[in-house]
């Protein structure tokens, strides 16, 4: 469902209750019935949807006639979602929650806070490489007829979706009366990145009676291209400044100042047909294929200033007023737990310092890191599937087999130089991101600039396949049981990944170090001269500074890495995978399945009917990496594996009383199930050894010992459908065990302090909470007023870990409380239009308890051995968004729009203060298309 409605700001809530209550106070009369079986999909008799008020209809029918708790969206025509990118309709559906990517688009959809999404295609288990869910950029809004995001399940839904599922429809020939083709064009313009864009689109189908049955062909095809920019700044880990160099005690001083432009052109293809044919008036044949792919070729660019480098000096500091006592190290940094030999825990010498936020602060014979990590990244997924469809006298039939692959490979080569600033002033909090003014115009200059740190390159392969087949029986049955359903599925899962990562430090010394007087100028290195480039500006210097950074196109060629692999002492030519960095799994999965559903008569005016079942899996699932052992001519390579095998029995209960005039109630319990991602069960720890002084080795490590999550899910809610719009109250209760969170904690590897990132199981958690939706249409108004509709909907997630984690009683990560939508609607004389205000609270973004910034202590705790939880959290924020169009006639449609219209920013804050330490500038995007069918 797509929820609209214009009240930015807190006072939004409470309207759209009162706009909620006015829908139902209008209605008068019971909806019409919707078409018989008409549930989740969309097979059956050709369907034309047009226009908003039609798809969201159509959407309005699919929620009140499902089976389970689910929210639709329909498009309002051939390649027409209401919004122009598949999360980005899905933010308007009650309890998702999206944010935006590196590339300046909304994703990373969760339902009901949870990124625990199982996504399919047409009904048949999707995913990218060696994920468990797919990439929903993947495959363009254009591509798709409809979206079903399940919210609750019934037992013959495919295991996997934790939070639910997220059904992408395809069109289909069958779907059309009448040979159809569809042309689209559109121009698509960022603010930010200043280019404008375009993007093609086309439907062909048409259906023939043949001497052997009815026969329906559909090809449909995108291509887009996008230029991006989404710039960020970063105040990393907050040292005292009472350390070295800086000897001003008193202070909060970021470890690093970090400006990062991003930009990068990003093109999709996606291509997708299907053919049916109708055998005879009981079997169809059919088969589908899907192709999308994606190539994102872009540069994160780096101004980073580094004050603790040596001789730097701080003036004119001012204290924001906001402060805290924290336990400080001699280095300035939050002391972490040392264990000797005998196991006994101890925490490095530390003082107990009063520390405040800087207001302003001035940094002189500071070090600058210019920096480029360039990118290119090219993703590929491929989908063929078939099978036969049977129905006769009340017995229905489905057999369906398809096989999938998906493919990334991806090439990162980052490079460094740097130089001395006279003179930098850091002020933390303009309009929320931190600003900083660099005199004079040395960042422009090549005079004073150093090769630094080191070269790094990586390169990386991940693939997956999926072969499944699927069958499914149900009969039609007289009496309380109205159908009973069975079936079986069996999948083969394969996940790889394979991966080199080499960090060379350059030769010579480093400036802002010991070695300094054994730096060498970028000038005397001897590397061509097209290895720098002005890069893009970053917002967060002088207000919009470019400078100098190794260029992006040199540090992607083969002749530019070639030309760095020797200067480094390296060979010429990409290196080889390393095989303690790669890991290769298989799964095999078997699930049965049966359902009764059943109908209760109460009279003439009411009915009671629902789901009993039940879905039984095994999954048997092997890991196989390898581990290094020894070093130089005597190292070698020892397998590692891990097995594991899962057995789950996943009921379902359902019932909803159904009243004759509109009004019917739900409830619901239902058993669902994670698995680990391959990644996170990897049995080894990777390494990333850093030639920064000031930027921490990190490293990864899997868990095979990970469980699956669990979750039992209790949802009830109340609906009320009347002429022109409805309103619906869904509350629910999820208790999850085993859930999986992944947290960093300094380890010392080899002498040398790793921030290692581990997942690991938490005891338990609780997600609860209310949904309230509605739509209307206000026909009762007179003339061209009676266009006019309003769409709301808001949704109150409450969660809190339990057990004996270090983050119990916390919220779950990514979990915001409060969404909602508000907008109007207008469809009237040729003319659509939306205009919507989405709105998040804030949540609980990442786990910053192993950094080494320093934190709030109680008086109580300064002599305890613990490091106190810190956490990062993404500020409540909204956007508006709008469309508007015209039919020009039958055939033509034009239409103009614009996303995050009041440019919106994401800002970050570390949980003992609202002070900003990371700053996103989000895109604001305006587009102009036309649309023709014939």
């Amino acid at each position: 469902m797509s929820s609209r409605f214009v009240f930015p700001g807190k006072q939004g809530a409470s309207a759209l209750g009162i706009v909620l209550f006015s829908m139902a106070s209008a209605a008068g009369a019971q909806e019409a019935a919707p078409p018989a079986g008409d549930t989740a999909t969309l097979e059956g008799p050709a369907i034309v949807v047009t226009g908003i008020r039609g798809s969201l209809e159509r959407a309005a029918t699919i929620k009140k006639n499902a089976l389970q708790v689910v929210d639709s969206i329909v498009a309002q025509d051939i390649g027409k979602l209401p919004d122009p990118t598949t999360a980005a309709a899905l933010q308007r559906v009650p309890g998702i929650q999206v944010s935006v990517n590196r590339n300046n688009e909304l994703g990373d959809v969760r339902v009901r806070g949870l990124p625990d999404v199982l996504t399919t295609v047409n009904g048949r288990e999707v995913f990218t490489t060696t994920g468990r869910r797919l990439d929903l950029q993947d495959v363009p809004a254009e591509a798709l007829a409809r979206i079903d995001v399940y919210k609750s399940q019934t037992p013959d839904l495919i295991e996997g979706g934790l939070a639910g599922v997220i059904d992408l429809a395809l069109n289909k020939p069958f779907s059309f009366n009448k040979p159809t083709a569809v042309f689209s064009a559109r121009g698509n313009y960022g603010k930010r990145s200043d280019k404008a864009d375009p993007q093609f689109g086309a439907l062909l189908t048409d259906r023939w009676d043949t001497p052997i049955g009815e026969i329906g062909l559909l090809v449909n095809g995108t291509w887009s291209r996008s230029s991006y920019e989404r710039d960020q700044t970063i105040l990393s880990g907050l040292r005292s400044s009472a350390s070295t160099p800086l000897n001003t005690p008193g202070y909060l001083v970021p470890n690093i100042l970090q400006n990062f432009p991003e930009e990068g052109v990003l093109k999709r293809t996606q291509f997708n047909a299907a053919l049916q044919w109708q055998a005879s008036p009981s079997l169809e044949v059919y088969v589908d294929g899907l192709y999308t792919r994606s190539h994102d070729r872009g540069a994160h660019y780096g101004a980073n200033v580094q004050p603790f480098t040596t001789n730097v000096k701080m003036s004119g500091a001012q204290s924001s007023g906001d402060c805290f006592q924290a336990r400080v190290t001699a280095a300035g940094q939050n002391p972490t737990i040392q264990t000797d030999a005998a196991g006994v825990q101890t925490l490095q010498p530390y003082t107990v310092q009063n520390l405040c936020y800087l207001k302003s602060a001035t940094f002189s014979n500071v070090v600058v890191n210019q920096t480029t990590q360039a990118r290119d990244i090219v993703q590929a997924n491929k989908q063929i599937a078939g099978g036969l469809r049977f129905d006769r006298d009340g017995w229905k039939a489905d057999l369906d087999l398809a096989y999938q692959t998906s493919r990334s490979d991806r090439t990162l080569i980052v490079a460094d130089i740097g130089q001395r600033l006279a003179s930098l002033t850091m002020t933390p909090d303009v309009d929320g991101i931190a600003q900083f003014t660099v005199p004079g115009d040395a960042l422009r200059s090549t005079d004073n600039l150093y090769i630094r740190n080191s070269f790094q390159q990586q390169f990386g392969t991940t693939k997956g396949d999926l072969f499944a087949v699927r069958a499914d029986a149900e009969r039609e049955l007289a009496g309380l049981l109205s159908k009973l359903k069975v079936g079986v599925r069996y999948a083969s899962r394969a996940a790889d990944s394979y991966q080199v990562t080499l960090n060379t430090a350059v030769p010579g010394g480093n400036i802002g170090t010991a070695t300094e007087a054994r730096a060498v100028k970028v000038s005397a290195t001897g590397l061509p001269d097209d290895f720098l480039s002005i890069g893009s500006p970053a917002p967060g210097i002088n207000g919009g500074s470019a400078f100098y950074v190794p260029s992006p196109d040199f540090l992607l060629s083969s002749r530019g890495q070639d030309a760095l692999r020797s200067y480094v002492g390296l060979p010429t030519g990409r290196a080889d995978f390393q095989k303690d960095r790669q890991f290769n799994a298989s799964e095999d999965t078997i699930s049965a399945y049966a359902q009764a559903e059943y109908l209760i008569p109460l009279g003439d005016t009411a009915q009671i009917d629902g789901v009993i079942g039940g879905r039984f899996v095994r999954t048997d699932r092997t890991i196989t990496t390898f581990r290094a052992s020894g070093t130089g001519a005597a190292l070698t390579y020892v397998p590692v594996s891990a097995d594991a095998t899962d057995e789950d029995f996943l009921p379902t209960v359902t019932a909803r009383l159904k009243l004759d005039n509109g009004l019917q109630a739900r409830l619901g319990f239902t058993k669902s199930i994670r698995r680990p991602e391959f990644a996170d069960l990897n049995p080894t720890v990777t390494l990333s050894l850093s030639n920064n002084p000031f930027v921490q080795s990190s490293g990864t490590a899997g868990n095979p010992d990970l469980k699956e999550q669990k979750s039992d899910s209790y949802d009830a809610t109340l609906e009320y459908y009347f002429p022109s719009g409805y309103v619906s109250l869904a509350g629910y209760y999820r208790r999850i065990t085993d859930r999986v969170i992944n947290g960093a904690a300094t380890e010392t590897i080899g002498g040398v302090d790793y921030s290692v990132t581990r997942p690991r199981n938490l005891g338990g958690a609780t997600l609860k909470g209310i949904e309230l939706s509605g739509q209307y249409f206000l026909d009762f108004l007179p003339g061209a007023l009676s266009g006019v509709g309003v769409q709301g909907a808001f949704t109150l997630a409450d969660s809190k870990i339990g057990g004996d984690d270090p983050l119990a009683g916390n919220p779950l990560q990514g979990v915001s409380k409060y969404n909602y939508t508000a907008g109007l609607l207008y469809e009237k004389f040729g003319i659509s239009g939306r205009l919507v205000y989405t709105y998040r609270s804030k949540y609980f973004d990442s786990d910053q308890t192993g950094s080494i910034s320093v934190r709030p202590i109680d008086a109580a705790d300064a002599g305890r051995v613990f490091v106190p939880t810190l956490l990062s959290y993404v500020r409540s924020a909204g956007r508006l968004d709008f469309n508007i169009g015209y039919d020009i006639n039958e055939a033509i449609r034009v239409d103009f729009g614009g996303t995050n219209i009041l440019r919106n920013k994401t800002r970050d804050y570390l949980g003992q203060s609202f002070a900003t330490f990371e700053g996103f500038y989000d895109e604001t995007t305006y587009s102009l298309g036309v649309r023709v069918r014939i």
